[in-house]
């Protein structure tokens, strides 16, 4: 994973929206498309929707690793 997005605390769970808006943000000032720390969600589908909300990851773009009650992301864009 080339890029921790410092934003974000390893320990912070993020709902949905908090996860959008940073991808959003993040993308506004990246051109060039690199692994990213998406930080916890709650449970798959939430880090699901974040993957999948604009741009989207395409396949093979996202990696999701469940960890007890927490769901750690990284996402290539």
């Amino acid at each position: 994973m080339a890029e921790q997005n410092e934003e974000i605390a390893a320990d912070r769970v993020l709902s949905v929206e908090e996860g959008v808006a940073i991808k959003q943000r993040v993308t506004a000032k990246k051109a060039l498309k690199t692994w990213r720390w998406m930080g916890n969600f709650g449970d798959p589908a939430e880090a699901a929707a974040v993957a999948n909300s604009n741009p989207p990851c395409l396949a093979g773009e996202v990696i999701f690793t469940i960890n007890g009650s927490l769901t750690p992301a990284w996402m290539f864009f």
